[in-house]
């Protein structure tokens, strides 16, 4: 009889099973046009199915370009892992599939795909590889393209986009009405960040009242004597809570790496490129739609102490607002 029971409760999760398909692109676009596609991919329904349709003229244009794309078929509660390529790069600490590399836990509830998502798009620049990782969690509707992240970093503005497919899905739902897009970026100066000028390096992805989110932009060098936490780049983590009265709180670690010219020699007698390593680490509060910053400290290679510098670590959440 029990056999019986075990039986006949996974025959009825196996008959719920619902089938799933998800594909994912990444675009290198204009920032001008960038900016203006997060902003209706945010807001969702219709505005950002058009804004999608208008990409091909862009990509004719050059002003857009797709970079790769991922197409995950799956069932609602499967964890699953695709590649865009078989390809690998080499990287100091790992090794990255040349391309994009997306892990998802899926599962369709209250009419939409509510899954934590954990990409990787890894390329061979001209400087050395870069890699880009979001870990967070993401939500949709039915045919309706979402946000997945934006990658902001020198020159490049990349985002991943998400459009998912499946039976069931609702006009609605607060899974996706209540999600958190956190923008996280550095500007050179309070005036900058004032002004919205000067946008060094930036990340912007969905995430979830309460749960911890990470992105980062890696430009790796090789050379074992540059830990991974040292190496160029950009990293944020963020653990936002939505307060009552529509804030959010989220205490948040913030660094901005770069390569500030010449060598340095390290206490082991090792000389390594001299490095220009920036962080912030403090709790944040946050109005929707409104920009706060914190400045950094700065530090070099091997530095113990650390000063205040005046670059700007700066953060902005919205929600979305048609859904």
């Amino acid at each position: 009889m029990r056999l019986y029971i075990i039986l006949s409760l996974l025959s009825l999760s196996l008959s719920h099973a619902q089938d799933l398909n998800i594909h994912f692109s990444l675009y290198q676009v204009d920032p001008t046009i960038g900016a203006a596609l997060e902003g209706r991919l945010i807001s969702g329904g219709e505005g950002a199915k058009a804004a999608m349709s208008k990409l091909p003229d862009f990509i004719q244009q050059k002003r857009v370009e797709e970079l790769t794309s991922v197409n995950i078929e799956t069932q609602s509660g499967d964890r699953i892992r695709a590649t865009s390529s078989e390809a690998t790069i080499a990287l100091p600490f790992h090794e990255a599939v040349a391309g994009l590399d997306i892990e998802i836990d899926p599962l369709i509830e209250a009419g939409a795909l509510n899954m934590n998502i954990h990409a990787v798009y890894t390329s061979a620049e001209k400087d050395g590889p870069l890699e880009r990782v979001v870990t967070t969690q993401a939500a949709g509707l039915n045919e309706v393209p979402m946000l997945v992240c934006r990658w902001q970093f020198e020159e490049g503005w990349l985002l991943l986009i998400g459009t998912p497919e499946f039976e069931g899905g609702a006009d609605t739902s607060p899974i996706v009405s209540e999600l958190l897009y956190i923008e996280s970026a550095y500007y050179p100066s309070v005036t900058s960040a004032s002004s919205g000028r000067d946008l060094l390096a930036s990340t912007l992805f969905p995430c979830r009242n309460g749960q911890r989110s990470a992105a980062e932009m890696v430009g790796w060098i090789d050379d074992e004597n540059v830990p991974d936490s040292d190496q160029p780049g950009f990293r944020v983590v963020i653990d936002p809570v939505l307060n009552a009265d529509g804030t959010v709180t989220a205490p948040a670690e913030c660094s901005y790496t770069v390569e500030a010219g010449g060598r340095t020699r390290l206490d082991s007698g090792d000389r390594v490129r001299r490095l220009a390593i920036r962080e912030m680490s403090d709790t944040v509060e946050m109005e929707a739609n409104k920009m706060t910053g914190r400045k950094a400290t700065l530090a070099g290679n091997n530095d113990i102490e650390v000063e205040e510098d005046h670059y700007v670590a700066a953060f902005k959440f919205v929600r979305p607002t048609t859904q």
